[in-house]
């Protein structure tokens, strides 16, 4: 099963467009037999904008298949931690994170988590196959 996060990673990046500043990891994790078991994504978000929403070391993303989509507060060593739902959906839709980050940017991270609707099934079906795998 060769990167199936990838269409998923690249669509929320793209509907999350200036709001994301750059991707810190987009990692995959194989057992012993080259299965994959376990993806993640982290997306640190523009730093101008988090400091103009009050949060003056950073905020992040992150995603992996088990728990979905979380929000975290960077802090003044360059960690991240206070990891908090972003969206109530496991394979949220793109533009419901953006909608959630768009909250987040705007000094409303008291609305979080939105109750995000998941993507169609059709939309990532490799995806949905690793999630399954994983239950």
């Amino acid at each position: 099963m060769a990167d199936p996060h990838t269409p998923y990673f690249e669509d929320v990046l793209a509907a999350l467009g200036d709001n994301a500043d750059r991707t810190e990891s987009f990692s995959q994790y194989c057992n012993d037999d080259g299965e994959q078991m376990l993806a993640e994504i982290f997306v640190q978000l523009d730093d101008d904008r988090a400091k103009a929403a009050g949060h003056p070391h950073g905020l992040g993303l992150f995603w992996n298949q088990t728990v979905g989509w979380l929000w975290m507060r960077g802090t003044s060593d360059g960690r991240y931690s206070n990891e908090q739902p972003l969206v109530l959906a496991l394979i949220a839709t793109p533009a419901g994170i953006a909608a959630a980050v768009h909250a987040l940017l705007t000094g409303r991270a008291a609305e979080l988590p939105l109750h995000g609707e998941d993507a169609p099934a059709a939309a990532y079906p490799a995806l949905q196959e690793l999630i399954r795998a994983t239950d």
